[in-house]
């Protein structure tokens, strides 16, 4: 067996002591397989996350003849960065008399509509070294005469998949940042 190693004074990594060949990429093969793995995993539990949220807005907006609960929503589901911020444009709507939203973050509409939901896909999923995760799933936002598609952003937070941003993507807003543009924008010409 010595012989075949080369010797009493040769260590070679890539021999056991049991006389196993290991190769040097298996490691981080396997490693990466795991974290594949992990990745395809947390993404349909994010994506199923999702598509239940969606699937109480609809019937939410069933119950309410088109309109939501966004609060309630924004609480039960959103990140504590959301609801955050989400308090300072609520502030600010209250103190300028002015108000923020047009579009509902959760139905993407302009108006009461009844609304459903399909098409969901992940497009974006990672988990970080630290246990940082991310996600971004898009779908599709139905409406008696119309449809939109959409985006949420999500987060990991306090052991699930929070939505930490919405996204209408029929007219590219960002509503994270066009919340922050409201709380920086001190012209009183919109009031």
């Amino acid at each position: 067996m010595m012989a075949c190693c080369g010797g009493l004074g040769h260590e070679d990594s890539n021999v056991v002591d049991s006389g196993q060949v290991i190769l040097k990429d298996s490691v981080t093969k396997a490693d990466h397989l795991a974290s594949e793995m992990a990745l395809q995993v947390e993404s349909g539990i994010v994506l199923e996350q999702v598509r239940n949220i969606y699937n109480i807005v609809k019937h939410e907006s069933q119950n309410l003849g088109g309109s939501v609960d966004s609060d309630l929503l924004d609480k039960a589901y959103c990140s504590k960065s959301w609801n955050e911020l989400l308090a300072a444009v609520r502030r600010k709507e209250f103190q300028t008399n002015n108000m923020f939203f047009e579009v509902n973050h959760w139905t993407m509409a302009y108006d009461t509509n009844i609304v459903s939901f399909d098409e969901f896909e992940v497009k974006y999923c990672h988990i970080g070294a630290d246990n940082e995760r991310f996600a971004s799933i898009d779908f599709t936002v139905y409406t008696p005469d119309t449809y939109m598609p959409a985006r949420v952003d999500l987060v990991y937070e306090d052991g699930e998949w929070k939505i930490d941003n919405f996204h209408h993507l029929k007219y590219m807003m960002d509503m994270k940042e066009c919340m922050w543009e409201f709380l920086q924008n001190d012209h009183l010409e919109f009031i």
